[in-house]
């Protein structure tokens, strides 16, 4: 059985006589000490709580806030769907505080590769709900009472409160504007720091300095020149960056965005704040995070775990696998990376366009979503007001979004208080838009640019009426006096649409005009490009020079140190002379083709072709390099004490070079990640591919290399690839034939020798030789027999006379003083006296 309820404690206490006491009592109970806390003094209001509520009262299009109002990418939005409804029911629950693991490991991959550098996901990455949040992770964790943050005005809105809040005090130094040359629309690039104003604001209390590149709302993107000036005061007054690159890969114009870690010294003083809802255009998700060393990202995982601790792992999932799509397609025509910029730059221009051709000069942004315009035409429009506390741009947003139903956000918004009306005649705009929120933005410039240039209306009573119902300034209509009768004068109504008529015509011909100009240029940069990587490939050189002779030429050496020597003469005669190719021959039916194997002595027998063939090659190998293709061996211990070649590939430690040969090491590495290569330098090469262990490569360093990376990072190409594109002698590769006609059908070159020069004192004068065109010549010599030696063993052979071989049959050294040259002898006077009827022969027309 219940209980019926009794009267409540309230009611019983009412009834009581004493009644009104506790009236009283209750009335006193109020709180009268202040509840707010000191930090949020003077932080209470905000820009976007009062323009957002306006657009969403007037606004016909909303130019004003910062978000796209078309859709992400569509494999982004199936990643989260994906994500969201597939078998791992885990991804609806707490993931890592610090970011979910396939995040920060994709994102530590895809900016180590950006930075140069290799980056722990563990402790150099930490996921933030939003930029926002990460920024005020940097402000708390490092800011305290008494510490200096510099801010470069104009700044995104939330840097100034962020740092009063953590007790510091904002100090600010602004972009200035130049006026740009030959009336041209001024651009984000003209607003630039004095070096001198920038430096004068550090000081012993500057703890931080706080870099937005590409910058909101300016749109500006920071100069190599402008970040090394900043970077500089960085290291000298050691001060901290906190860098806000949320639209690093918004930038338009061929330009680059150059994040500041990366430059001397600033990696260890630095973290980059980094935004998925500006990369993926998807600001709702709220997916941030911040790059750095562990010694100051510690400090921000401090403070997450301590106040939001935990971002939605749906989300974080989908980003992640967005990343890992982009890095497959880094650089490549399908990337988004790639496609967005593109897009905006679209968007942009038609805005510039649109704002340009009503009076409204716009300030061409290089990045972002932004851009700056400056309304001083159109002040007729809204009066200014003398000694009003609110900046002149704030109040004409006010009007513009009431009376014409367009928002933007005024640029003093992005100013500290004392420094709100010093650019007051500019306002932002938002072009990361829909094409049709970009018309119906120009349909409204296009009709205000109509109204204010219609003529004025006379009534009955004297006055003049503007726009139907001309508002004032401050929003308010004016009223019709009572009982007048307003009688309007007829507008030339025909004209009017014929001048409309021609506005539109003179639109579209300009669209046309600036389509036809920008597929102008497009195809002059394609041709430019085309003459840039002929004049590049000009450089290099097309054609090879091979040289052929008998191994048995060390037989007339009687020790092996003679040999040795020997050998070394050749090596370097074909150094000297650029010689690409070195063909070791056999005179005597030896028929090797390796020089693979034991050491058997001098002599007829010692194999002779084998010995010199493994000193060449020795002697080919850059020094660093010597130990890992070459074990010791009894054919080469002499060879450490003949002459070095060095060639351009037999690099110093310490030589910078475009080229490096290398050999890949046996270390393991991430797929994907290519391979580490010793390329005879303090740092180890970083490559592009995967390679087994043990090979030999050449390696294309990239440019430019950041001095604070623990490795270098590089490109395998082809052996010949420094010789064809830059023009560059790098060495000559070793090959042994069994006989020679082995020489010519064993030809590594798929037309073969299309020049073949045999050298003999019976060959006709090399004085009267006139050498055709060629891509691939071949020079032989004989031993001490000749080449008619070489002819009677070769068993594929039917001829005779060695002269029925060869294109040109030559005696390099007429006239000689001795009866006998010996072939290594042979080798250098030969080389020497071709030298200029070969340089004639592949002369180019532009070298005449």
């Amino acid at each position: 059985m219940l209980r019926r309820a009794g009267p409540s404690l309230r009611h019983f206490l009412l009834e009581r006589k004493s009644s009104a006491g506790y009236r009283s009592y209750s009335s006193e109970a109020k709180m009268s000490r202040p509840v707010q806390a000191q930090r949020l003094e003077g932080t209470d209001k905000n820009i976007w709580v009062e323009f957002v509520k306006l657009a969403a009262t007037y606004s016909t299009v909303n130019l004003g806030q910062g978000f796209p109002d078309f859709p992400p990418p569509d494999f982004l939005k199936e990643a989260f769907v994906r994500a969201l409804s597939g078998e791992n029911h885990m991804l609806h629950q707490y993931t890592r505080a610090f970011g979910h693991p396939p995040l920060v490991k994709i994102l530590a991959q895809f900016f180590g590769k950006l930075l140069g550098r290799d980056l722990d996901p563990m402790t150099n990455v930490m996921v933030t709900v939003g930029a926002y949040q990460a920024l005020f992770c940097c402000f708390q964790a490092f800011v305290e009472e008494g510490d200096e943050v510099i801010i470069i005005e104009p700044f995104f809105d939330c840097y100034e409160p962020m740092v009063k809040m953590a007790g510091g005090t904002p100090v600010f130094v602004p972009l200035r504007p130049k006026a740009p040359k030959d009336g041209k629309l001024m651009s984000s690039a003209d607003w630039q720091l004095d070096p001198a104003e920038l430096a004068s604001k550090f000081s012993e209390r500057t703890k931080a300095i706080v870099l937005n590149s590409p910058n909101n709302p300016l749109g500006k993107v920071f100069s190599r020149g402008e970040l090394e000036l900043i970077a500089d005061l960085c290291v000298k007054h050691d001060v901290l960056c906190i860098s806000d690159e949320v639209y690093e890969w918004l930038v338009y114009d061929g330009k680059e965005h150059i994040r500041i870690a990366s430059l001397r010294g600033m990696w260890d003083r630095t973290v980059i704040i980094g935004s998925a809802g500006k990369t993926f255009s998807a600001t709702g998700w709220k997916v941030g995070w911040t790059v750095g060393p562990n010694r100051l990202l510690q400090h921000l995982r401090t403070v997450h775990q301590n106040s939001v601790y935990h971002c939605a792992t749906v989300a974080q999932e989908a980003v992640a696998q967005g990343f890992q799509r982009e890095l497959e397609f880094y650089g490549k025509p399908d990337s988004y990376f790639v496609q967005l910029p593109k897009e905006l730059q679209r968007k942009r221009d038609w805005l510039v366009q649109s704002l340009d051709a009503v009076g409204i000069k716009p300030i061409v942004p290089e990045g972002t979503y932004f851009l700056v315009a400056d309304i001083s035409k159109f002040k007729s429009d809204v009066p200014d007001v003398p000694d009003s506390d609110e900046p002149y741009d704030s109040r004409f947003a006010k009007w513009m979004v009431k009376n014409k139903g367009l928002a933007a956000i005024p640029l003093s918004a992005f100013y500290s208080g004392a420094h709100k009306n010093n650019y007051n005649h500019f306002i932002r705009f938002c072009f990361a838009k829909e094409e049709a929120t970009l018309k119906a933005a120009n349909e409204i410039l296009q009709k205000w640019k109509q109204e204010k240039n219609t003529p004025p209306i006379t009534t009955a009573a004297g006055g003049v009426a503007g726009e139907r119902g001309r508002k004032m300034a401050d929003g308010g209509a004016t009223k019709r006096p009572k009982g007048v009768r307003v009688e309007e004068r007829k507008v030339n109504w025909r004209r009017w649409k014929q001048e409309r008529k021609a506005e539109k015509k003179k639109w579209k011909e300009m669209k046309l005009l600036k389509k036809l100009e920008k597929q102008r240029m497009r195809e002059l940069a394609e041709k430019q490009a085309e003459k840039q990587e002929k004049q590049k490939e000009d450089k290099g050189r097309h054609y090879t020079l091979s040289v052929a002779l008998p191994g048995s030429i060390l037989n007339n050496a009687q020790s092996l140190e003679l040999r040795t020597y020997l050998a070394g003469q050749i090596a370097r005669a074909c150094a000297i002379f650029c010689v690409d190719e070195i063909v070791v021959f056999d005179e005597h039916g030896e028929d090797v083709k390796t020089v693979e194997g034991d050491f058997e002595g001098i002599g007829r027998k010692g194999k002779a072709c084998v010995q010199l063939a493994r000193i060449l090659q020795y002697l080919e190998c850059p020094q660093y390099l010597r130990k890992s293709f070459f074990p010791k061996h009894e054919d080469l211990q002499f060879a450490g004490l003949l002459n070095p070649l060095d060639s351009p590939h037999h690099m110093r430690v310490d030589e910078e070079s475009q080229y490096r040969e290398g050999i890949v090491l046996d270390r393991p590495t991430k797929p994907g990640r290519g391979s580490f290569v010793n390329c005879g330098m303090k740092k180890e090469v970083q490559i592009d591919r995967q390679l087994n262990a043990g090979l030999r490569v050449t390696v294309r360093l990239e440019e430019p290399q950041k001095p604070e990376s623990k490795v270098r990072k590089g490109t395998v190409v082809s052996s010949h690839h420094p010789r064809t594109v830059s023009g560059l002698y790098w060495g000559y590769s070793v090959r042994l034939a069994s006989c020679l006609s082995a020489v010519f059908s064993e030809c590594p070159f798929k037309e073969g020798y299309d020049l073949s020069i045999g050298t003999s004192e019976r060959g006709s004068s090399v004085d009267q030789a006139t050498l055709p065109s060629f891509r691939h010549a071949l020079v032989v010599f004989g031993g001490l027999e000749g080449l008619e030696a070489g002819v009677d063993v070769d068993p594929n052979l039917e001829v005779t006379d060695p002269s029925v071989l060869f294109d040109f049959y030559l005696n390099t050294c007429p006239s000689q003083g001795s009866r006998t040259i010996r072939t290594e002898e042979a080798l250098l006077i030969s080389l020497s006296a071709l030298r200029p009827h070969i340089d004639e022969a592949v002369k180019t027309p532009s070298d005449g």
